[in-house]
């Protein structure tokens, strides 16, 4: 798993791109306006995932695609998984940085769990899962085999 497809990059920065208005409508005050748009993402696969895996399977997926990504990212070093799935330290990455822009290392962490769950799940089950946490994304493929393949 030394890279990430370009499929669930692309994924990844559709996901992330529709996050902060969803947050901001949310109703969640000031603190979900301005979080991180992975965070957002992170919690949405969870409710399905948790369905799907429990909520050992889902802290398992996401220490591991953070594992992953923090290789990638070296600001994600200090961030780490709770017992109920949410991630503790990500304040820490984000100070003094712009809010509210997607930045590389939310889109590294999201393609990671994407491409983890390709691969432990398959891709039908997981474009699945993807659509029952977001009904809402556009109709049409939502990862492409072909551009795996380049």
């Amino acid at each position: 798993m030394d890279s990430i497809s370009p499929a669930s990059r692309d994924l990844a920065r559709r996901l992330l791109a529709g996050e902060p208005a969803r947050g901001k409508n949310s109703g969640g005050g000031s603190s979900a306006a301005s979080r991180p748009p992975a965070v957002g993402v992170c919690d949405k696969l969870r409710t399905v995932l948790m369905t799907f895996a429990g909520m050992a399977g889902y802290r398992s997926l996401l220490k591991r695609a953070l594992t992953l990504a923090a290789a990638r990212a070296p600001e994600l070093q200090g961030v780490t998984v709770m017992p109920d799935g949410s991630l503790s330290g990500i304040e820490d990455v984000e100070s003094g940085k712009s809010k509210g822009a997607v930045r590389e290392w939310e889109k590294v962490l999201v393609a990671q769990l994407l491409d983890l769950l390709v691969t432990f799940i398959g891709e039908v089950l997981m474009v699945q899962l993807v659509r029952q946490a977001w009904p809402d994304l556009p109709a049409g493929p939502v990862r492409s085999r072909t551009e795996d393949e380049s």
